[in-house]
């Protein structure tokens, strides 16, 4: 096959969009793309090769496999090397344990599988996963693994007959995942059933070069290339992907591999040493830049800086050349002699996969190896598994509505009954254990009832299919028995905003939720599919949530409404913890008032502008914000007082902020002192 230098300066395109794109470049926000485009080459690549030494008879499966083997594994086992010692200083242990996780999946060519199981590419999460990116490496081994044979069974039947096969197959491929995109996105990013057809787009265009002259041709070689770069600037992380969207960078692709053949404006442009250069060392380059930036993520407490993630790219790159100097060309070309054939190179390929395999394991024991951090480390971490009983026994899951009231271990110590209740979503849930102790102490008589990702009111679906109907089912049964049991007040609490705007919090400082989306709408516009960002589904919760309000505080029932708990962002536990294992003597983490004010701007002001004599009000953000540092939300104080579990529930210690002042807003109501009042507290935190 005949070297085209082109193709080396296509994968220069693809791989510096990648690099950038995880970068946090902007103009780069359809980056992702560059692995499509590697797709395309590599299907162009493997079949040529397939289909020449078919043609002569005599294409080996050995020898395809060992040449495999030698490109892509001794980098690859390199840079997991390289790895191992900054995930032993830095991760913290369920990072360790992930990374274990994808060592072992990464040894076994299925990575792509376990991070569509634990993790989306676009989530915040994913960032700090060393080798996230080996998905597509997994992807483009699953398809040599199963593509030589294919065409090995298929070639008797002739070339027509191959070729229809393999388009028809691409076709079907494309159009599940054009149905992917929007009914099981995560797997169809992932997995190699919707992927497929970009593999095949390169071997149905190296089909269409076989045995032919590459015939140059200006107007569509540039057309590749614009298609390429507008997919590149005009994409980003809410792009369905792949779908039809995927299609122009694919053709794009293939029409630069049919057409930029040289003394074309694109062949020059692709053919410039730079260009060939980075082409040259593209792979080793694609290795490396994930693991340096996400151990500049694990490591540093907040968002590293843009100038920082430009610096790391070009590491990445510099890296790349010794690597690829270094370690791929020789053991590629054969210049190692102890991997002179192909039995031997196979060979030191299975013992070094089961040696990576037992490191996987090992990392992935005892906790992700929690003896290696200091004891102020594993004690702050404790806090994440260390949630009140209470979420166990009195927040529920399977929408059970027929549960016999009331449950006692959701009852005040004190109490056989209670006339006041605590209801809503993982949130109240969080606060219920310290408040059934705090009013227990005060001989006030409370019961809480909640129910995760769901709203405290019958008539809502929400859009994770694990929950769409189960909040009704179990806000009915609650509500059933708010009226028959004769409660005279009720404690709202839940994540107001959230069910709105449907996605997790993100404080502007590195800390973004890893939150799937989950929003809210009225049971009876089930049918109409409304999605997150539709202004009518988020104007009819909102009046619906005033409505049901409205609806016990004109039935008599007293209301304490419970304002937004302030969310984090980050996982503060492991924030903290990281902090201790960084030597800082006493952390304080926090996050913007400000921006907790427009988060919840919606829900604020329509609680605002709510007046009835039963109402009474508890604002948790003046118990978190701007005590301790003006114009901030506290997370923590130091490495006593952590008021999280995770990056938005409130621990014992956060709940014990707000707690007082809803008892007092419940006091007040029973002693029918002035109505409305605001519940405020005067103990800071």
């Amino acid at each position: 096959m005949l070297y085209r230098r082109e193709i080396d300066g296509l994968r220069a395109l693809a791989v510096v969009p990648v690099i950038l794109f995880h970068a946090g470049i902007d103009v780069f926000s359809g980056g992702f793309v560059g692995v499509d485009i590697f797709f395309v080459i590599s299907g162009y690549l493997i079949t040529s090769i397939i289909i020449g030494e078919q043609e002569k008879g005599r294409f080996s499966i050995l020898k395809f496999y060992e040449r495999r083997a030698r490109r892509i594994m001794p980098v690859l086992f390199f840079v997991l090397l390289c790895c191992l010692p900054f995930a032993w200083a830095w991760m913290l242990p369920m990072q360790m344990k992930d990374f274990g996780h994808s060592i072992i999946a990464v040894c076994l060519f299925v990575s792509n599988f376990l991070f569509w199981k634990e993790t989306g590419y676009f989530a915040a999460a994913a960032e700090e996963q060393p080798l996230l990116h080996t998905w597509s490496l997994a992807v483009e081994e699953q398809y040599y693994l199963v593509f030589p044979l294919f065409v090995m069974f298929c070639w008797r039947f002739g070339r027509k007959t191959l070729v229809a096969i393999i388009a028809i197959v691409a076709i079907l491929s494309l159009l599940l995942a054009d149905y992917g995109s929007v009914h099981f996105a995560s797997a169809n990013f992932y997995l190699p059933t919707t992927r497929a057809w970009e593999l095949l787009a390169g071997s149905l265009t190296a089909f269409i070069l076989s045995g032919r002259t590459q015939k140059p041709n200006e107007i569509l070689s540039l057309t590749g290339l614009a298609l390429i770069l507008f997919s590149i600037v005009a994409y980003d992380e809410l792009t369905p992907f792949p779908s039809f969207y995927a299609l122009p960078p694919v053709i794009g692709t293939a029409l630069i591999i049919l057409f930029a053949a040289q003394g074309t404006l694109v062949a020059r442009i692709l053919s410039t040493a730079p260009m060939v250069g980075i082409g040259l060392i593209s792979y080793s380059a694609y290795l490396w830049h994930q693991p340096l930036f996400a151990f500049a993520r694990i490591r540093s407490l907040t968002e590293p800086s843009t100038a920082l993630f430009l610096t790391l790219s070009v590491t990445s790159l510099v890296l790349a050349y010794f690597s690829w100097r270094f370690v791929e060309t020789p053991f590629r070309t054969g210049r190692i002699t102890m991997l002179s054939s192909a039995p031997r190179v196979l060979t030191a390929t299975a013992i070094g996969t089961g040696l990576f395999i037992a490191i996987g394991f090992v990392g992935s024991r005892d906790n992700g190896l929690q003896f290696r951090l200091p004891q102020t480390a594993r004690t702050v971490l404790a806090e994440k598994a260390n949630h009140d009983p209470a979420m166990d026994t009195c927040l529920f899951d399977k929408g059970e509505s027929n549960i016999e009231h009331p449950v006692r271990a959701c009852l005040t110590a004190h109490s056989t009954s209670s006339k006041t209740i605590l209801i809503g979503d993982s949130h109240a849930g969080a606060i219920a254990g310290e408040a059934l102790r705090e009013f227990d102490k005060a001989k006030v008589d409370l019961y809480a009832m909640s129910h995760s990702a769901c709203l405290g009111f019958s008539g809502f679906y929400v859009s994770d299919p694990k929950y769409r109907l189960r909040c009704n089912s179990f806000f009915s049964g609650i509500e059933n028995y708010i009226r028959d049991s004769g409660v005279d007040t009720v404690i709202m609490l839940d994540r107001w905003s959230l069910y709105i705007d449907g996605g997790g919090f993100d404080n502007g400082e590195g800390g973004v939720e890893a939150l799937t989306p989950i929003y809210a709408d009225l049971l009876e516009n089930e049918s109409e599919a409304a999605g997150r960002f539709d202004d009518a589904r988020k104007a009819r919760v909102l009046e619906r949530y005033l409505q049901d309000i409205k609806k016990y505080l004109d039935g008599g029932t007293k209301v304490v409404l419970v304002y937004p708990i302030p969310e984090a962002g980050w996982n503060v536990p492991d924030l903290v913890a990281k902090a201790a294992m960084a030597g800082e003597t006493d952390p304080i983490f926090s996050t913007s008032a400000e921006l907790y004010r427009k988060r919840n701007a919606t829900v604020l002001a329509a609680f605002d502008a709510l007046s009835h004599p039963n109402l009474y009000r508890v604002k948790p953000a003046e118990f978190f914000c701007g005590t301790i540092v003006k114009d901030r939300c506290l997370n923590n104080q130091g490495y006593e007082k952590i008021y999280y579990i995770d990056s938005n529930h409130p621990s014992n210690a956060g709940a014990a902020l707000v707690v007082p002042a809803i008892l007092k807003a419940v006091e007040a109501s029973r002693a029918d002192t002035s109505a409305d009042k605001l519940a405020t507290s005067t103990e800071t935190p």
